[in-house]
């Protein structure tokens, strides 16, 4: 696949964010936090996503946001500990958007200096199951659910230059479709 622009999301793009959340499905809802969830919720989550410490970057295919992850560095962890989530709407799965996230997610994970990454999903959740055995994670079955643990290595100047320059690249692709996106959001 091309390389995809992902960029970090920041408050301003909370209408896009709302917007991708809303061309989830219940069974992608459900996937991304392992049980049935109400408008209400994701309301709620939505609205508390940017008060957090939280790192979240968006994957942007067709110019539009399509896939999201959350990187969320556990408190007062020892071992500098994160913890990842996905989500990536129906149409746009299995087509590398989820892989290309979880690379990004590693990349920032190792230039923070964060040692593991964890990620949990539903026993079920095959395709989360596949792109963590692809990135080497260790697999650990609990009570209905998978969870994968991968090992981030230390950061590296090319691993620094690697971020900034994905981080560059889409944020130029966004600037040169902005007058797009503004026709197309006024028609």
């Amino acid at each position: 696949m091309y390389e995809l622009p992902i960029r970090r999301l920041r408050i301003y793009d909370k209408a896009k964010v709302v917007s991708h959340f809303n061309n989830l499905d219940t069974d992608t809802l459900r996937s991304r936090f392992g049980a049935p969830v109400s408008p209400e919720f994701i309301e709620r989550y939505l609205a508390e996503l940017f008060d957090t410490a939280a790192l979240v970057f968006g994957a942007f295919p067709d110019s539009q946001l399509r896939g999201m992850a959350e990187l969320h560095v556990v408190p007062e962890s020892q071992n500098y500990v994160a913890e990842a989530a996905f989500t990536v709407e129906p149409a746009w799965q299995d087509l590398g958007v989820g892989d290309a996230l979880l690379s990004r997610i590693i990349t920032a994970a190792r230039n923070r200096g964060i040692r593991e990454v964890h990620m949990l999903c539903l026993a079920t959740n095959q395709k989360m199951r596949r792109l963590a055995m692809k990135h080497k994670a260790d697999l650990n079955l609990i009570t209905g659910q998978v969870e994968a643990t991968l090992a981030a290595p230390w950061p590296t100047p090319f691993s620094l230059a690697e971020e900034i320059s994905g981080e560059y690249h889409a944020i130029a692709r966004a600037i040169l479709s902005w007058p797009q996106d503004r026709e197309r959001d006024a028609g």
